[in-house]
């Protein structure tokens, strides 16, 4: 029974260190490899950019995708643009991200007229590749990135890949969010970052 429990305390320790170097040669790639968070140190764009984040079943704004939309319609009523646009699909239910967000701000202050939909995005490379299509078609320059705290620095890396002038503005994390949740979901975060630095990104669909 010694013997067990040696074996067990040992495999334990083996896991622990084995998941310890995992999350520094994650952390050490995520920081040595993504690029800065803006491309520009302008405070007036061309276009407000709020990425998506999949709404309740019931088509509202779940607790992240809310903390997002409130940020962007900050910014947009503070005079940072003229235009704010709304990128995501339906990927988690039947409800479209774009659509929820732009109900939203509409009822929140923000006038049809100044909103832009992205309804075809399913993940953050889709959400810059078509948001900076609708850019280019619309001979516009320079864009402010809203999203999660946890989320830019791989907003970052997806955007800088296009040709546009950029600066990305964190949400604050939703208030029901434990200090371990947020720990994790910047775990999580780092990990994906850390393998589309090595694997590149999905840019087939």
């Amino acid at each position: 029974m010694r013997l067990f429990f040696r074996i067990i305390k040992r495999l334990l320790k083996y896991i622990f260190l084995s998941f310890l170097l995992f999350n520094i040669l994650i952390l050490i790639i995520s920081t040595l490899f993504s690029p800065p968070c803006n491309n520009t140190n302008i405070d007036k764009y061309d276009l407000i950019i709020v990425l998506g984040s999949p709404a309740t079943m019931d088509c509202k704004p779940s607790s992240v995708l809310k903390d997002r939309i409130d940020k962007g319609i900050e910014m947009y009523k503070s005079g940072f643009a003229n235009k704010i646009l709304f990128t995501g699909s339906s990927v988690h239910n039947n409800c479209t991200e774009a659509d929820v967000m732009a109900v939203y701000a509409m009822q929140n202050g923000v006038p049809e007229s100044s909103i832009v939909k992205e309804i075809r995005a399913e993940n953050t490379y889709q959400n810059a590749f078509y948001s900076v299509a609708y850019m280019h078609k619309n001979n516009l320059k320079t864009a402010a990135i809203v999203t999660s705290t946890p989320h830019i620095k791989r907003s970052c890396i997806v955007f800088s890949k296009f040709d546009i002038q950029f600066g990305t503005y964190g949400a604050i994390n939703p208030t029901n969010s434990s200090k371990f949740g947020i720990l994790f979901w910047n775990m999580g975060e780092r990990m994906i970052l850390s393998h589309h630095i090595v694997f590149g990104f999905p840019e087939n669909f």
